[in-house]
């Protein structure tokens, strides 16, 4: 009889001890999995943002644009708050655009900024 409230005594500590384990690890997952990804873009980001003067060409998907930079096609990552409002620029094919932009290492530039282009005219006489 002693033999069998020992064991189940024993089996029930083990069960409790592994779901301590359980809960603490999960926790530590947690936070770092919610870390990563803003880790991963400050590594990835460069600082400094580079201006450029570009031909729209359009968009591909939701995510990106496209744009002729220097004589070659370019694909621009569009950051989130861009995504939905992007159509709303009235940008169409052709436009020159003068657009800031950050290099990433591990994928396509991030496009920060895009602005018409001001053509400066002469007055006629």
């Amino acid at each position: 009889m002693m033999l069998k409230k020992t064991w189940g005594l024993l089996l029930i500590l083990a069960l409790m001890a592994t779901m301590m384990i359980g809960c603490g690890g999960t926790e530590s997952n947690q936070q770092q999995s919610e870390q990563t990804p803003s880790q991963q873009v400050e590594d990835t980001i460069d600082p400094y943002a580079i201006k450029a003067t570009v031909t729209y060409t359009g968009r591909i998907d939701n995510n990106s644009v496209e744009m002729d930079l220097q004589g070659s096609p370019l694909a621009f990552q569009l950051p989130e708050e861009m995504m939905e409002t992007w159509d709303d620029l009235g940008f169409v094919e052709g436009d020159q655009l003068e657009i800031q932009y950050q290099e990433r290492t591990d994928d396509r530039p991030l496009l920060l900024k895009a602005d018409k282009k001001q053509v400066h005219r002469e007055p006629t006489s």
